[in-house]
């Protein structure tokens, strides 16, 4: 009977080292865990970390989660409402930076929009990244992607057709975020060389316009870019 109470006894202590062992990593998460704000629309949030599993939820931008680890796949393990999952880490984004986006009249924007200096641009819809430039700032910004992986990723915010449709962005500029309109047809003239881009493209602010008068287009500029504005 002795043999048997310190067998069961080892078995017991053996189950509790365990269950310490997977509690473990989980409350060190728990202790770095933040609250992350979601940066674009219909951001799919899943039970595992891939775009073929279960969607638990789908979020838009502006609703809050809760990150407990970030994934070198590039998912995230969060949680919102008590349920956990992943959500890809590119439409996600820390309070700090997220309520830092601005609105900003044209007038401005060319007193800090220097050309020839690269920008940072973020596509709101996709969280897809990439870097351009300006140079000419008229009635709105003429700008031309860097190199040609930035032409590339411009072009897969258009699914890989190049349309004059606005998409709404955020750019940044001397370390402020403004919200803006870019569209995806390269036309006209530009200046960088080897960048797979053939002409420029058009970059709005609130208050700029089109070089031709079209007033409904340019009112789809400024629909389009306060739909960045309100993502933040």
């Amino acid at each position: 009977m002795h043999i048997h109470m310190f067998i069961g006894k080892r078995f017991f202590l053996g189950a509790i080292a365990l269950l310490f062992l997977l509690i473990a990593p989980v409350s060190v998460l728990a202790d770095e865990a933040k609250t992350v704000y979601v940066t674009s629309t219909r951001v799919n949030f899943r039970t595992l970390p891939s775009t073929e599993a279960q969607i638990i939820e789908t979020l838009n931008a502006g609703e809050e989660i809760t990150i407990l680890e970030k994934l070198d796949s590039g998912w995230s393990k969060v949680v919102r409402k008590e349920v956990q999952g992943y959500i890809s880490s590119q439409y996600i984004c820390e309070k700090s930076e997220y309520t830092a986006v601005e609105l900003v009249e044209w007038s401005e924007v060319k007193n800090i929009l220097k050309t020839y200096t690269p920008i940072k641009v973020y596509d709101i819809r996709t969280g897809i990244t990439y870097q351009i430039q300006s140079f000419s700032n008229g009635l709105h910004a003429d700008v031309e992607t860097l190199t040609k992986d930035d032409t590339a990723k411009l072009l897969q915010t258009y699914n890989g057709k190049w349309k004059w449709d606005p998409r709404p962005v955020w750019v940044t500029i001397n370390g402020r975020t403004i919200a803006a309109s870019i569209n995806g047809m390269p036309h006209g003239g530009g200046t960088v060389a080897n960048n797979g881009l053939n002409g420029q493209i058009c970059l709005h602010f609130k208050g700029s316009t089109t070089h031709n008068g079209n007033r409904s287009f340019a009112q789809w500029h400024q629909d389009v870019l306060m739909e960045a504005y309100n993502a933040r």
